[in-house]
């Protein structure tokens, strides 16, 4: 606990950081204490939530898809940094008040680097350089660099990865998520020790490298195109990386839906562009897959309504935590119902007709749900959720072009909601009676808001503001505004608002 804990503060005050990407990085650091038949990153993440219920951990305000985010408190950090500048934690950080980086052994910075040259690195965190990359002033020659094991650019400006990260043989972690790399060389597979591989949202990587092959101590290989949504394609031979635990953003097509079932120890899958002739291979191989916890699978062109088929029978793994589902759906699943250690779900572009509340509300450990554009109602009532329903939701976001109103909530209804998120119901003008009982919410999302609807849910006046009178946070844009953003936006530039941020407070 205490390496997770002085690890944390390595990084400036002000950064949060993704708690799947401290596992990955204290397991690449050698920081986690072995234990005989478990795997190295629970052990990691036990670490974290024991520092977390010592309250030495904060976690950041949780909402849908924002994942789990860490920062140390200031009083333990203070003291952290006294520690951190003995034995082998030695860092420096050019945005936080560690100092000296002629003793360094983990370098974090978004700006100029230190001189490096002849310091054993150990770890090099470029978080958000925005300086463009000078291969004639490349940093990566530096003698100091030859031995690294964490190397993270995320969010830099790197378009091609350099030539000198391909001579790193003792690299552990490279992290590219955010970057404008367009394809990864052949000589990746020159990285034999790598165990993580992070390059979601790159440039238009769209396959990787056969010599990918060559690393057999890969451990989480994270995916997702920045451009368009189709999955990145893998090489045959795929199966043989069997110390695989996370294998995201892929496309399954060209027999890689079966060879898949040869990755037996994977823990979090996610598919992209899921065919319909591909998908009974692509369940056979997941009933190998026992231990795994996340599942998200996505239709082609999920925006235009593809179908995504689930064929009947499927038994999900039985330890799954998480499920992501895009795409039109004929029907509830009939196994939605045995998902009993479900803790977060997302239904996306589902369009369907029958209310899947009536299922889920019995799920007992359920404490994300995301109905987006799931469900096409026009009006939800006390069906969506009894008294007792959803017993442990805490965060409910709903996207709807064809919600018209929501009328009533049963009083004992969502007994433990903080967050609730409505996006994009363009046509919603009433929220339920009873929502003023749900004396738990802690921040209510509207975005956008009817002007009208706006009016009746004023303090001093509105005559429908008894029901969230209770929220602290209660924050909305309402139609008019963003119809004028829209207008403005148009004018200037010519782009189209993407994403209101709220603008009014009840």
């Amino acid at each position: 606990m205490k390496n997770c804990l002085l690890y944390c503060c390595i990084f400036p005050e002000s950064y949060w950081i993704a708690k799947g990407k401290l596992i990955r990085l204290l397991v690449a650091e050698d920081l986690i204490n072995k234990k005989a038949g478990k795997v190295m990153e629970d052990i990691a993440e036990e670490n974290i939530y024991e520092l977390v219920d010592q309250r030495m951990l904060h976690i950041a305000n949780k909402q849908a898809g924002a994942g789990t985010k860490l920062q140390v408190p200031s009083p333990y950090r203070e003291f952290c940094l006294h520690r951190i500048e003995e034995g082998n934690f030695r860092t420096s950080s050019l945005n936080s008040e560690s100092s000296n980086p002629q003793l360094a052994r983990r370098v974090v910075t978004n700006s100029d680097l230190p001189e490096i040259d002849n310091l054993p690195l150990q770890s090099l965190f470029l978080i958000g350089n925005q300086k463009p990359y000078e291969e004639k002033d490349c940093w990566l020659k530096l003698s100091g660099t030859k031995f690294l094991r964490v190397l993270d650019l995320e969010n830099t400006k790197m378009e091609s990865l350099p030539d000198e990260v391909q001579d790193m043989i003792h690299l552990r972690y490279l992290g590219l998520k955010h970057t404008e790399v367009t394809e990864l060389p052949a000589g990746v597979g020159n990285l034999i020790a790598l165990q993580t591989l992070d390059i979601r949202w790159c440039g238009r990587i769209e396959a990787l490298p056969k010599e990918v092959l060559n690393l057999v101590k890969l451990r989480h290989l994270k995916m997702f195109k920045s451009t368009g949504f189709c999955g990145v394609m893998l090489p045959k031979g795929i199966g043989r990386l069997t110390n695989l635990l996370t294998l995201t953003g892929i496309n399954v097509s060209g027999g890689i839906a079966k060879e898949l079932g040869k990755l037996t120890q994977l823990r979090r899958l996610g598919v992209v562009d899921v065919a319909e002739d591909c998908i009974s291979d692509l369940l056979s191989s997941m009933a190998n897959m026992q231990g795994l916890l996340s599942l998200s699978l996505a239709a082609k062109h999920t925006h235009n309504q593809a179908k995504l088929v689930l064929l009947e029978p499927f038994s999900p793994p039985s330890f799954l935590r998480k499920l992501r589902l895009e795409g039109l759906l004929e029907k509830i699943p009939s196994w939605f119902g045995s998902l009993e250690k479900l803790t977060n779900l997302r239904l996306g572009f589902s369009h369907l007709s029958e209310n899947p509340a009536l299922v889920l509300q019995l799920l007992p450990n359920l404490k994300t749900l995301t109905l987006w554009h799931a469900y096409d109602a026009k009006q939800m009532g006390k069906e969506f959720c009894n008294a007792g329903g959803f017993p442990k939701l805490e965060v409910l976001s709903i996207a709807s072009h064809v919600l018209e109103e929501w009328t009533d909530l049963e009083e004992g209804a969502l007994p433990s909601l903080k967050y609730l998120n409505l996006h994009n119901c363009l046509q919603l003008r009433m929220l339920p009676e009873g929502l003023q009982f749900v004396t738990t919410l802690r921040e209510l999302r509207m975005l956008p808001l009817l002007d009208d609807h706006a009016e009746r849910l004023k303090p001093g006046g509105g005559h429908e503001n008894y029901k969230i009178r209770h929220i602290p946070q209660v924050s909305f844009i309402t139609m008019s505004t963003l119809r004028q953003r829209v207008t403005l936006n148009y004018t200037r530039c010519g782009v189209q608002i993407g994403r209101g941020e709220a603008e009014g407070e009840a």
